[in-house]
């Protein structure tokens, strides 16, 4: 069977589109990017050693192979508070993730409203969507149920919502 140039092959087609609709490449790829849906399995956060915007940047970099660049377009923060809370990850847990078979991955674009914090963002997200109870949640999250109660509520009363 013919070895496939997938280069040759994927420039072809960005060629076959730039003709087609009179797009250019560049606007091909930045539409493809924003189409990227990562997500992150919850089991990464089981850990004590790290905050959680640590454990995502980490995740990301090492698991992913994402630049900091990229990580800051997809979590809309600062490409340095990215390096900088990769390396305090890296200082406190040297080795990769091993990713554990998870039955939930939280999608990376609820993390982009920086009206939350990262945390009090993936508790607000486990309860409200997938309707996970305060201890699954801190049992998924390795926290105490306390902490996940007063996550919670500090999110709902900085959304305004009614609970």
């Amino acid at each position: 069977m013919e070895e496939i140039d997938k280069k040759k092959v994927i420039q072809e087609f960005l060629e076959f589109l730039e003709k087609k609709f009179q797009i250019s490449s560049e606007e091909i790829i930045k539409q493809v990017r924003e189409k990227e849906v990562y997500e992150i399995p919850i089991s990464i956060f089981d850990n004590k050693e790290l905050s959680a915007l640590e454990t995502i940047c980490k995740y990301l970099k090492e698991n992913l192979g994402l630049t900091f660049s990229r990580i800051a377009e997809l979590t809309n923060r600062d490409q340095r508070v990215i390096g900088k809370t990769y390396h305090n990850s890296e200082n406190k847990l040297s080795k990769p993730f091993a990713i554990k078979k998870t039955a939930f991955y939280i999608p990376l674009s609820i993390f982009r409203d920086k009206s939350l914090g990262v945390l009090e963002t993936l508790v607000y997200y486990l309860k409200e969507e997938k309707q996970l109870t305060f201890h699954k949640i801190a049992l998924l999250l390795n926290r105490d149920d306390r902490t996940i109660w007063t996550t919670y509520h500090r999110a709902v009363k900085k959304r305004g919502d009614r609970k």
